[in-house]
This record gives C-alpha cells, structure tokens and sequence, in this order.
C-alpha cells in the first residue's frame, strides 16, 4: 500500500513597509522535504489498471526557492509585482537493488517545476463607475522528456527517450485585461451589482499544453505536434453582491 505525503519546510522571510505603507516589499526563501513521494515507472499502463501499485514507486522529494512580493498598497493605481525563482525534484530508488527505479535513481524534476514565475498585477479607479485592471503571467514551461533518437525493430520505427523531465516545453505566458462597471449605487437596495467585461489572452498566445511526436505516414519523417487550449476569449459577467 501507498503511504501518505509527509512535508518538513523551513522559511525565512522578511517585510519592509515605506512612504508610510504606500509600498511594501516581502522576500522569503524556503526549503520543502517530502517523503512518499509517488510516481510511475517508464512504460506504465496507468488507464485501466486494477493494480495500480505494481506500475508505481515512492520516493522523497524537495522544493526549494527564492520568493520576492513587491506591492502599491493604495491609490488610484495599485497592484504588485511578484518573481519566484524555484526548483521541485525527487528522487526515487527501486523496490529491491535490481530494479533501477525511475531515472536510474537519479534526482529528477517532477511535473510541477517551474524555474521561473512572474506575476504582473495592476488596478486602476478610473472615477466611481469605471475600474480597469490587467494581469500578466510569465512561467517556465512545464518540464517533459523528448525523443534523443529511434531505432527500428521488424520494420517498425520505436522512439528512444532521454532521462525523466530533462526538457521543458516552451515559455508559457498570457496577459488578461478586463473593466469593471459599477452602476450608481440605490442607497435604499440591499444589494448592488456590476459588469466585469474582460478579455483573457488578449494577444491570442497559443502557449503548450502538450508537445507530442510521430512519424509522418506519407513522408517517413518525424514531426512534433502541438497541442494549445485556449486562444483569446472574451467574457462578460453580471455580479450581485449582498
């Protein structure tokens, strides 16, 4: 049986108020152990699998990283702007000394690293009615493991992977916009409402779900396919608030 997550985290920290708490910086740096840590070995079956833990292994893990918050507290214009710059691993043995494991044993990225998170936030009163606000994202693509090579076996062609997550599809990032309209306030209602009209990925950036490959049928070459969600959407809501 599988045993559950235990985490051990140390944090170190500091907050800086100025121009009598206008602005505020915070810097924190921490370190995350975590034992049980589970993944599953190179060629599992995972959908259907009645025993599922015969395809899987349980190791440790740690997260470790540098956290900075920089914010405008008050004010027409308000918003922050907040950098982490971190690593996720793990590392996981064999169940006897025959069995490699997963990676050889060796300390690999697990599927939630991001090296670099940058968040852009601002908000802008406008008057009483209007309010306008903008967020952008920037994030290192989630790591992936891609094919190093090929090789052919009875005439079928079978892909040769490098170690556990060591690419990274490319650079994920959007910018969403939206305003925010709040009708004249009826002092004898109990409730007041507004619209929110917003535009997610305002410049349509096709970022990376997915990167896959094949074989083309016709040519015989490799070529990769991407696979993207979500392009710009626009958006209109209707909020009450009691």
């Amino acid at each position: 049986s599988l045993k559950p997550q235990l985490h051990h985290e140390i944090a170190v920290g500091c907050l800086h108020n100025f121009k009598e708490d206008l602005y505020s910086l915070e810097v924190e740096t921490f370190y995350k152990k975590i034992k049980n840590r589970v993944d599953y070995i190179d060629g599992a079956d995972l959908i259907p699998n009645e025993a599922i833990e015969q395809v899987v292994l349980a190791g440790r893990g740690r997260a470790y990283g540098l956290e900075v918050l920089f914010r405008k507290n008050s004010g027409r214009l308000s918003g922050w702007a907040s950098y982490t710059l971190s690593r996720t691993e793990q590392q996981i043995d064999g169940r006897t000394p025959n069995e490699p494991g997963i990676n050889n044993g060796r300390w690999y990225r697990n599927g939630y690293d991001k090296m670099h998170n940058l968040s852009l936030v601002g908000d802008y009163k406008y008057n009483e009615k209007w309010r306008f606000g903008a967020i952008f994202t920037l994030q290192s693509g989630q790591p992936v493991r891609y094919p190093i090579g090929q090789y052919q076996y009875q005439g079928i062609t079978f892909p040769n992977y490098g170690a556990r997550n060591e690419n990274n599809l490319p650079m994920y990032h959007h910018l969403d916009v939206s305003a925010t309209l709040t009708p004249r306030k009826n002092k004898g209602r109990k409730w007041q409402s507004e619209w929110v009209f917003g535009i997610y990925n305002i410049y349509n950036r096709y970022n990376y779900a997915s990167l896959s490959f094949r074989q083309n049928k016709e040519t015989g070459s490799n070529e990769a396919l991407r696979l993207s969600i979500f392009g710009i959407v626009p958006s209109a809501t209707y909020n009450i608030k009691f």
